[in-house]
């Protein structure tokens, strides 16, 4: 039991003691062929640390409301319609009605235009 808890607690020792490899574009725990072991080496002070550390306290529960207010939202427009895409059925209604009088306009419009033609002739009036 005491080789199991001594084991545990050297086991964080270890990892860090593997360090960082930089192989290629990518960077790893485990050396590789032609990597270069690299300083990653937390060089912030407790302060700077803790400050951080609040940064990302503060973001992760402004998110949190974030998205509890989402939520929200989701769930007040559960019951409501969708927009309406297009016109609606007064717009399209009298849309209809115009047409329909622009329609009767040009019909009159058309058979008032009609060439006015000589009456034909008779060919034994010729």
């Amino acid at each position: 039991m005491l080789a199991l808890a001594t084991a545990l607690l050297l086991a964080p020792a270890r990892a860090q003691d593997a360090g960082v490899y930089r192989c290629g574009n990518t960077y790893g725990s485990t050396p590789c062929p032609g990597g270069q072991r690299i300083a990653a080496d937390d060089a912030r002070t407790d302060a700077q640390r803790q400050q951080a550390q609040a940064l990302q306290r503060q973001t992760a529960a402004q998110a949190d409301a974030l998205a509890d207010e989402r939520r929200g939202r989701e769930q007040a427009a559960t019951g409501q319609l969708a927009a309406r895409i297009g016109p609606s059925e007064a717009e399209r209604a009298r849309a209809d009605a115009a047409a329909a009088r622009k329609l009767v306009q040009d019909k009159a419009k058309a058979k008032a235009k009609k060439p006015k033609t000589s009456k034909a002739r008779r060919l034994s009036q010729a």
